[in-house]
């Protein structure tokens, strides 16, 4: 802005120094013209006025053709008006020269004084008129047919003057007395063409003071001039004396600057602005070649015929193209169709490329591929912009970017969300998406499948016992097998310890694929350099028989799973629909359970331990009986396991705790003082944070003593890492109360807890006494037993004693208690007084 500046005032200093010098040059010569110095002979100004009037005519005429001939594909009100103005001018000016006296007149028409001076005036008047108004109007673009006829009515304009010029000479006043000058009407008409060259100079220094084009100083200057001139011509006495020659001067001058202004306006101004705008679009290209290079993105600029015409280096990059090898060609066949081998990964019309010139409409891919110049895909997103111009597409512009580490991330996501980290198995989620997929692909087809629904048995002692890294390995050896055994099956990792396989192969295998599966977990695992032996126990359900859908099938081969575990485990289990009456059973049960704990349904009934040194009842076992109002007996291995999945073994617990405590207290208060209570505690009990402070109240409450009780817990608790269940245990062995371990045998028949744990006898499992006299393994086993215990200063109490042979074998084999049918059943509170009052031995049982 500041060079615009100082290029405007170096135009305006110009301006002022013609202006000046034009003002000197007339004042000199005006104030001199009687000096000796210009006294020539009027003769001699002839040729110099004819020569002058030639140029001035050759320049009108030269304005008229720029106005004709320059950019006629856009045209200005300004110029064409102007360039009209100066063809009758020049014309005009013409006939003015032929009919000057003493020149041989136009055709067959003298020439005159008389003529020449009406001629002068006719053109100096449509000079100054029309030059007022074409100033004084806005400048606008014409029409291109409108440029002919206005010439048209400039040449009738001029036929219509010259036929009343010439015809009519005589009628016409006189301008010029022949050496005596001009009359006041010539003088007259003189001013009136300088007072609007006056108000056209105002009206072009208004325009130049809001626009600063430095044609508007040209024209001033060129009005400046003929103003000057007009008032020499005032004041000549002849046509061939100096002053007419002085006026013809600045009149030539004037056109001469008039010529310049066209010039500047129509050619040199849209020249420089075109050069400007040329070399602002040179800058802003290499600017755009800078940005586009710098960019991360590929840019690429189709035409409408979907041509590449611009390309960036990224893009080249990207492509693995030169600019060359792309520039000039349709870049769909490139970036979507292999060429070397055909192969279209997308057909033109469904291109968004296509579609944006197609319609127009901007489109925004966020996941496609395009193909490189070495055929390889490459993943990217880019968006497609139409370039519209007055309604039509001129081309698109495609900005795309490289989205291969976005894609791997996300791909690294999805399979973080789809997989197990552990095992790297496939996980519940990953698993239910591809059953339900598979179903709908078998239901088209009127096929089947099958779901395999595995857990690996007693999975927690392995962590209790061994610590929680090796049962994660033993985890990822599992998945690993499970692939192994079954490499054309999806295998899954539904949670913890269960897995799931989604078996497609044929139905009539189900059962062989099973045994394979149960068989192949027979071998050992090795982890840490040891062997570690584990089983499984797996549930199977098949489409179309045993669901629909894929959460009704997982629900039943889980069914089918947990009917394998009570079998014992180590085994397959295909579901029936007797499974679904028991699993509809079982959560019966649980339903009736939470109304059995709010009415207190769950009672205790009581079967005596009997010493057999003494044969007299010293102990009474306190066992959960359920009657329901509706249903009848309800067994207790039917509630407890649903109470401890649950939880409301806590407040069952609770319940049977305080009726033992009364019972136990009513007896002593009969004189049955020595009489022990054994009570069996759960694992959520002996976890249950405030059971110590229970016991201590019940108590307290009761005026009970914790020798007065010996609590049972299963080997599985015993065998508990839980730090919670050993504090538990150790908290109540502390406050006295006697621990016993019962259905020793059943499980592991380990005695490494009484490490941990003190226990004060051991209760051999029912399952070992019916089996002594029929099995000698079994007989030499149970002997075994009770010899450690007496070797380890334990009590042994015999379970399910029946027959006297039972007895016979416990009481040669030194065994301290017994108890069972054989002495009596369990039996109400209602009848433990009796029992206890007729002294209950092996011969009174009979008669009872």
């Amino acid at each position: 802005m500041k060079g615009l500046r100082v290029s405007l005032h170096e135009q305006e200093r110009t301006f002022l120094a013609v202006v000046g010098v034009g003002l000197s040059f007339f004042l000199f010569f005006f104030y001199l013209k009687d000096s000796i110095f210009f006294a020539i002979e009027t003769r001699h100004y002839l040729s110099l006025h004819t020569i002058l009037e030639f140029i001035s005519i050759a320049i009108a005429i030269s304005i008229a053709i720029q106005g004709w001939m320059i950019f006629p594909h856009q045209s200005s009100r300004y110029r064409i008006f102007i360039a009209s103005t100066f063809l009758a001018v020049g014309i005009l000016d013409l006939l003015h020269t032929l009919f000057y006296n003493g020149m041989p007149g136009l055709f067959t028409f003298e020439s005159s004084v008389q003529k020449a001076t009406w001629f002068w005036i006719t053109a100096r008047l449509t000079q100054a008129v029309f030059l007022f108004i074409i100033i004084a109007l806005p400048n606008k673009n014409v029409s291109r047919p409108f440029k002919p006829v206005l010439f048209m009515l400039s040449l009738l304009y001029i036929l219509g003057w010259s036929i009343l010029i010439i015809q009519y000479e005589h009628q016409l006043p006189i301008l010029v007395h022949e050496g005596a000058g001009t009359t006041p009407l010539k003088n007259t008409l003189e001013y009136a063409v300088n007072i609007l060259h006056l108000l056209t100079i105002v009206v072009l220094f208004q325009h130049y003071r809001t626009s600063r084009k430095k044609s508007h100083l040209d024209l001033i200057l060129a009005l400046s001039f003929l103003f000057i001139g007009e008032i020499v011509f005032t004041t000549y006495l002849s046509v061939y004396d100096f002053q007419n020659f002085l006026g013809h001067l600045y009149k030539v001058i004037g056109y001469v600057y008039f010529m310049k202004g066209i010039y500047v306006a129509t050619i040199k101004e849209p020249y420089d602005i075109q050069k400007k705008t040329e070399e602002a679009l040179r800058k802003n290209e290499k600017q755009l070649k800078t940005i586009t290079a710098s960019l991360g993105e590929g840019v690429v600029v189709l035409d409408q015929e979907y041509r590449t015409i611009f390309i960036n280096p990224e893009a080249e990059r990207l492509l693995g193209y030169n600019r060359g090898e792309l520039m000039g060609k349709q870049l769909h066949n490139q970036i979507y169709q292999h060429i070397k081998g055909s192969q279209i990964s997308l057909v033109a019309d469904e291109c968004p490329i296509h579609q944006t010139i197609k319609h127009k409409k901007a489109h925004r891919i966020e996941d496609d591929y395009f193909i490189k110049k070495d055929g390889s895909k490459l993943p990217v997103a880019y968006v497609v912009s139409p370039m519209i111009e007055h309604g039509n597409v001129l081309g698109t512009v495609i900005v795309f970017q490289d989205i291969t580490e976005r894609k791997k991330y996300h791909e690294k996501i999805t399979y973080q969300a789809n997989h197990d980290a552990l095992t790297e198995l496939p996980n519940r989620r990953y698993f239910i998406e591809r059953l339900k997929k598979d179903l709908v692909q078998v239901k088209s087809e009127n096929s089947s499948l099958g779901i395999f629904y595995l857990d690996i048995d007693n999975f927690k002692n392995i962590n209790d016992s061994m610590g929680h890294l090796i049962g994660d390995k033993l985890l990822q050896e599992v998945a690993r097998r499970l692939q192994a055994i079954h490499p054309d099956q999806f295998v899954a990792r539904l949670s913890g310890d269960e897995f799931a396989i989604l078996y497609t192969g044929n139905p009539s295998r189900v059962k062989h694929e099973a045994r394979k599966t149960i068989t192949a977990f027979q071998k050992p695992f090795i982890l840490e350099k040891k062997e570690v032996y584990v089983t499984t126990s797996l549930g199977i359900s098949l489409y179309p028989y045993d669901g629909d859908d894929e959460m009704t099938l997982i629900r039943h081969a889980d069914m089918a799973m947990y009917q394998a575990k009570n079998k014992g485990k180590n085994q397959f289990s295909i579901y029936t629909t007797k499974l679904k009456e028991e699993r509809l059973w079982s959560t019966r049960i649980e339903q009736l359970l939470h109304n059995a704990v709010e009415n207190h349904e769950i009672k205790l009934n009581y079967q005596p331990i009997i010493n057999l040194e003494t044969e007299e009842i010293e102990r009474l076992e306190a066992l959960a009986r359920w009657d329901h109002p509706e249903l009848g007996y309800i067994p207790p291995g039917e509630f407890i396991p649903i109470a401890e999945e649950n939880g409301l073994i806590i407040p069952i617990g609770q319940q049977l705790f305080k009726q033992a405590c009364e019972q136990l207290t009513n007896l002593h208060q009969k004189g049955y003082t020595s009489i022990q209570m054994n009570l069996n505690l759960s694992l959520l009990q002996l976890q249950h944070p405030d059971f110590i402070s229970f016991v201590k109240a019940l108590l307290k409450q009761y005026k009970l003593c914790s020798k007065d009780f010996e609590l049972e817990i299963t080997e599985n608790i015993a065998l508990s890492n839980d730090e919670m269940v050993i504090q538990t245990i150790q908290s109540l062995k502390s406050l006295g109360f006697r621990i016993a371990i019962d259905d020793f045998g059943r499980g592991y028949s380990s005695v490494g807890y009484l490490r941990t744990i003190t226990v004060d006898t051991l209760k051999i499992d029912k399952s070992y006494i019916w089996d002594v006299n029929d099995d000698e393994q079994t007989a030499r086993l149970t002997a075994a037993i009770i010899s450690l215990a007496r070797t380890m200063g334990l009590e042994i109490v015999a379970e399910g004693v029946e027959t006297e042979e039972h007895l016979e074998f416990l009481k040669t084999h030194s065994c301290h208690w017994a108890q069972g049918y054989y002495y009596a059943p369990p039996v109400g509170k209602e009848l433990i007084e009796t029992l206890l009052e007729r002294g209950v031995t092996w011969k009174k049982q009979m008669e009872y």
